[in-house]
């Protein structure tokens, strides 16, 4: 099969990405491109015209890109918009760098997905939220997910899932690479015109995995109403100084992971001043003692003299084995594309930035069998 008919590549937005990403105007390009006018580029960028092959190769030279990153079926370039949570101390061309390893993720789960098109929901959910609404509008609507959604008392052990499977937003659970500190990226929301992606750094302590999850789900539901930042902080010490978004999405997820109706269960109303209660509590739900200690303020729980007392008195995150790689959905998909004869081993390889043992050893650990030998 050939792999670059069964998902249309938009050569012409890649050709307007590459320039823009060059600082070239259209006149420069198509003085150099040896066009009559400008005209004849500005066609090929809003895909009223097909790019020759001549022209392809020299469009390659032009722009100072492979002619893959043409017509590379397996990548999003130019098309995903990207929301990411990271360290204010990660240089900006270092988190490029990472969105591009995440464009072929991404890009390769897309072309995936479309090769089962009745295993994905033409029906998308949503919030009912803009930048207007009140911060007690996105805690009532995590809670009333909660219940809808069957999540129970520690909503944290099934929201994976519960995204994947009863939501269609597929979650990959990722590496950063060992070029940047551990919790250099916390995770990112992608969105594509047919899917929300979520990832998340799966070095991080379960805590800030789950806060993370919660917080870019809630950028997916509401992406077409109020579009976050290209980046974001990771800090939690930071959330006073974030934009409205932000403080929209970190309510959502506070009351995602921490509903009124598990702290009514967990919390003893005896013990709020009780700094090793909350800790026990906030261990229960799988959740930082930070992010309790907001929670319960702004529920007026507790007071700020109890919230800086937890502050200080928190043990370090919990710690977990971390999450595989990737996800069960997205390793199905591939084993079946492999096993299938769709896509070959060093193509998916290339793609995942993996070595063919490593690609190899995925399927072992989601208890698939090998799809190819080496």
């Amino acid at each position: 099969m050939d792999a670059t008919s069964t998902f249309p590549v938009n050569v012409g937005l890649r050709i307007k990405h590459a320039r823009e990403s060059q600082g070239l105007t259209q006149e420069q390009v198509s003085s150099a491109m040896g066009f009559k006018d400008r005209q004849t580029l500005s066609d090929l960028e809003n895909g009223k015209r097909a790019l020759k092959a001549d022209e392809l190769l020299r469009l390659s030279d032009v722009l100072d890109q492979d002619v893959e990153f043409f017509i590379d079926p397996f990548s999003v370039v130019a098309e995903a918009q990207y929301s990411w949570r990271a360290s204010s101390t990660l240089p900006e061309e270092d988190l490029n760098r990472f969105e591009m390893t995440a464009n072929s993720w991404i890009g390769l789960l897309r072309w995936l997905r479309a090769q089962e098109p009745g295993a994905n929901s033409p029906l998308g959910f949503a919030l009912r939220l803009d930048s207007s609404s009140s911060y007690e509008a996105a805690q009532y609507a995590a809670e009333q997910m909660v219940k809808q959604f069957n999540l129970g008392l520690v909503p944290a052990q099934r929201l994976a899932s519960c995204i994947e499977q009863q939501l269609d937003i597929p979650v990959l659970f990722v590496d950063t690479g060992p070029s940047y500190e551990k919790s250099a990226i916390s995770g990112a929301v992608c969105h594509l015109p047919e899917m929300g992606v979520i990832l998340v750094n799966r070095q991080e302590s379960a805590a800030r995995r789950n806060y993370d999850l919660a917080h870019e789900l809630f950028h997916v539901l509401t992406w077409e109403r109020m579009k976050p930042a290209h980046r974001e902080s990771n800090s939690m010490e930071a959330r006073e100084r974030a934009k409205r978004v932000e403080q929209l999405a970190d309510n959502f997820a506070a009351a995602l992971l921490m509903p009124r109706v598990s702290l009514n269960e967990l919390l003893d109303p005896a013990r709020l001043k009780d700094v090793g209660h909350l800790m026990e509590v906030a261990q229960k739900l799988q959740v930082s003692t930070t992010a309790l200690g907001w929670r319960l303020l702004s529920l007026g729980r507790i007071n700020e003299a109890t919230r800086l007392a937890l502050l200080q008195g928190q043990r370090p995150d919990m710690q977990d084995q971390p999450p595989q790689l990737f996800s069960a959905g997205f390793v199905k998909l591939l084993h079946v594309a492999l096993d299938k004869g769709r896509i070959s081993a060093r193509k998916a390889a290339k793609g995942l930035g993996l070595s063919l043992n490593q690609l190899s050893e995925l399927f072992p650990a989601y208890g698939l069998s090998k799809p190819f030998t080496l």
